[in-house]
């Protein structure tokens, strides 16, 4: 198990003074990121990923993410589990992320920096949906599956459903291609 140490910043928070949505998917990302390419798989693409957020830290507060091996598929995916704690050691939240292995890819694909693509998906989530922030401040969990195309793919339009008062689905389409699918659930 790896972990990772990082501090909010002024510019990775929302309104409310608490690190963003997009921000702390980012560090998660990023921390199991480093441990893919630390353990010597480079080159592997984001598929999907579940994170679950029951408290989002403040401004200046410290976080740190453990990232442990999961289930590994040597020829086309890897798994790994992460655990979110606050500064005093207490857990505020946890997920779990796969990846495709190099193998799987298809020639002439490129590996996108995963934090930067899946904060870019969740951002264009919060603007189809101007309450998102409202429902952060509670517990949440957000599911994404992204489709090979989502990796280079910067023209994309998204369409949500809501299920129910705390549960919404997000499509990310370009043109007639879904590139990433997601599950918001607050509360």
């Amino acid at each position: 198990m790896r972990t990772y140490e990082f501090t909010v910043s002024r510019d990775s928070t929302a309104v409310d003074g608490m690190v963003s949505v997009d921000s702390l998917c980012g560090f998660i990302l990023n921390a199991a990121y480093r441990t893919i390419m630390d353990e010597g798989y480079p080159g592997c693409m984001l598929s999907k990923c579940s994170i679950e957020i029951d408290e989002r830290p403040k401004s200046g507060e410290t976080i740190n993410i453990m990232v442990d091996s999961g289930y590994n598929n040597i020829v086309t995916l890897l798994n790994r589990c992460v655990s979110i704690t606050d500064n005093e050691g207490i857990e505020i939240g946890r997920g779990e992320i796969t990846w495709l292995m190099p193998d799987s890819i298809e020639k002439g694909d490129i590996a996108e920096n995963p934090s930067r693509m899946a904060r870019r998906f969740i951002k264009r989530f919060r603007s189809a949906l101007p309450d998102i922030n409202h429902l952060s401040s509670l517990q949440l969990r957000l599911d994404m599956d992204f489709s090979k195309d989502a990796r280079e793919n910067n023209d994309f339009t998204v369409d949500y459903k809501k299920i129910c008062d705390s549960r919404f689905f997000f499509l990310a389409r370009s043109g007639s291609s879904t590139i990433c699918r997601a599950m918001l659930q607050a509360g």
